[in-house]
C-alpha cells in the first residue's frame, strides 16, 4: 500500500510539473466550481471569465551554455593573401641615357647587368651572353628572326631562357630574342613580358627598383594567364608552318635557301616541343594551347 501511495504521490508531481510547462503556452482561467481550464486563444475562452484569465507567459531568452557556446561552429576567418615585395638596388650609367640598370640571374647560374625597358615587349641579351648561357647549342632551339628597333631591323635569334630572377622576383620559361647589344654597360633588357607579373616603381631618391607581387590568380598555370599561353603557342606554331611550307616549297632544291629552310623549319619545330613540354608539366588546358 505504501508504494502504491509513493508511486502515486511521484505520478502525480511528474503530471503537475509536465501540466505547468504545458499550460505556460496556453490561456489558463478557473470557473465558480474551481475547476482550471486551458485555451489556444482568448476567443476560446467564456465571456465571464476573459478579465480573470492568465495570457501565456512570453519564452525567456535563454544564453548559451558553455558547452553550447565553445561547441558552436565559428566561421573560419578569410585568409589573407600575402604579397611580396623586392626592392633591387640599380645604376644610373651609360652618359645621358640614365638608364635603370640591375642585377639579373639567368637559369639560377649567372649573374649579369640588365637595363629595363618598357618599350620591349620581351627579354632581349646580347650574341656573347647567350653563348656564355648556352642557349645557342644544338637541339636548344634557335629561330633566325629579326628584331626591329629604332635604327630598323637586324639579325636575331628566339630562343628559351628557363629562368629569369631579380631578387626574389621570378619568371619561368621566358621567350628571348639574341641580338646585338649597343652598350657596355649592359648585357640585355629586361622587358614587358616580365615585369607584367608584378608592380613595378622605381624610387629614384634612394635608387631602388621595387617589384610588387601581383595577386595569384588559379588560372595562370606556370606564372602565365590564357591570353599569354594562346599568344605564345600561336606565335610558335605559326612560324613553324611558315617555314615548313617555304622548305616544301624549295623541294629536293640544293642550295643556301634550301638549307636555311630546312634549319629554320627544325629549329622552330624544337621551340614548339619545348612549349609544349613546359605546358604539360604546368596542366595548361589543351584548349589553351
Amino acid at each position: 500500500m505504501l508504494r502504491i501511495r509513493v508511486a502515486s504521490i511521484l505520478g502525480l508531481l511528474l503530471l503537475c510539473a509536465s501540466l505547468s510547462a504545458y499550460s505556460s503556452d496556453f490561456y489558463e482561467w478557473t470557473d465558480e466550481n474551481g475547476v482550471t481550464h486551458f485555451a489556444n486563444s482568448p476567443d476560446e475562452i467564456p465571456a465571464k471569465y476573459r478579465n480573470q484569465a492568465k495570457a501565456p507567459k512570453p519564452e525567456p531568452t535563454r544564453k548559451p551554455t558553455m558547452s553550447q557556446a565553445t561547441t558552436a561552429p565559428v566561421a573560419p576567418a578569410e585568409k589573407q593573401e600575402t604579397l611580396r615585395k623586392f626592392e633591387v638596388p640599380y645604376e644610373a650609367s651609360e652618359g645621358s641615357a640614365r638608364r635603370v640598370i640591375i642585377p639579373v640571374t639567368l637559369n639560377d647560374s649567372m649573374n649579369v647587368k640588365m637595363a629595363l625597358d618598357t618599350g620591349s615587349p620581351g627579354m632581349v641579351v646580347s650574341f656573347e651572353l647567350a653563348e656564355r648561357l648556352g642557349v645557342l647549342s644544338k637541339d636548344n632551339g634557335t629561330l633566325l628572326v629579326g628584331a626591329a628597333g629604332i635604327g630598323g631591323t637586324t639579325p636575331a635569334i628566339l630562343t628559351i631562357i628557363d629562368a629569369v630572377t631579380v631578387d626574389g622576383a621570378r619568371s619561368a620559361f621566358v621567350p628571348t630574342t639574341v641580338t646585338g647589344i649597343p652598350s657596355q654597360a649592359f648585357e640585355g633588357l629586361i622587358g614587358m613580358d616580365f615585369m607584367s607579373g608584378y608592380t613595378v616603381s622605381i624610387d629614384s631618391k634612394r635608387k631602388v627598383v621595387v617589384f610588387q607581387e601581383n595577386p595569384v590568380s588559379q588560372d595562370a598555370p606556370g606564372g602565365h594567364d590564357e591570353e599569354w599561353w594562346r599568344r605564345i603557342f600561336e606565335d610558335f606554331r605559326s612560324t613553324r608552318d611558315r617555314w615548313r611550307k617555304y622548305a616544301d616549297s624549295l623541294g629536293s632544291n640544293v642550295g643556301t635557301r634550301k638549307a636555311l629552310a630546312d634549319f629554320q623549319a627544325r629549329e622552330s619545330e624544337r621551340l614548339v616541343q619545348r612549349l609544349n613540354l613546359y605546358a604539360s608539366d604546368n596542366a595548361v588546358p589543351q584548349h589553351w594551347r
